[in-house]
């Protein structure tokens, strides 16, 4: 009999550690997650996912012009919510047509990022827009991030590249 009531304590002390981290992780960091996702304007949540050391936030992107503002906000105050946590940001707008046009402007465009000639990166969509027929191809950027949308018919493509020199260049899309 001791035995049993020393199994049903830990099993029962064990079911309280894991359903109060489950419930903290669900009522203090993913609901307000959720929650400022779905004040924005620019995006639609399509997953969130809320590990153990990062969290997982897909977007789709629905105003290209509205969203490096949301986004900065969002990251901001997903941040102070994260705990300390990693936030990985994928976008679904990922047509595969307009990869092959980011994929093959993609060396010029890194190197004016690499070289900071940010100035060079407007001239470079305008002429993937040109050369490509696109319907609309934009870059924008603010202290640390490039964003540079392209779209043709249905077919978008959004990616967000990172300025800073301490890392490498990657899009996060």
């Amino acid at each position: 009999m001791r035995k049993g009531a020393i199994g049903l304590s830990l099993l029962a002390t064990l079911l309280l550690l894991f359903g109060g981290w489950f419930l903290y992780q669900k009522i203090e960091v993913e609901e307000p997650i959720r929650t400022q996702i779905g004040q924005l304007q620019s995006a639609e949540l399509a997953h969130l996912h809320v590990g153990k050391d990062h969290i997982q936030i897909d977007l789709n992107v629905t105003h290209p012009e509205l969203f490096p503002q949301e986004y900065r906000k969002l990251m901001q105050q997903a941040k102070e919510m994260a705990g300390g946590k990693e936030i990985k940001v994928t976008l679904g707008n990922q047509s595969k047509e307009l990869e092959k046009v980011w994929m093959n402007g993609l060396f010029s465009f890194t190197e004016a990022v690499d070289l900071h000639q940010y100035s060079r990166i407007p001239q470079l969509v305008g002429e993937w827009k040109t050369a490509y027929q696109l319907d609309q191809a934009m870059a924008q950027m603010d202290a640390e991030h490039v964003y540079v949308y392209l779209k043709r018919g249905a077919d978008d493509y959004y990616a967000i590249v990172p300025r800073s020199s301490g890392s490498e260049v990657a899009v996060r899309g």
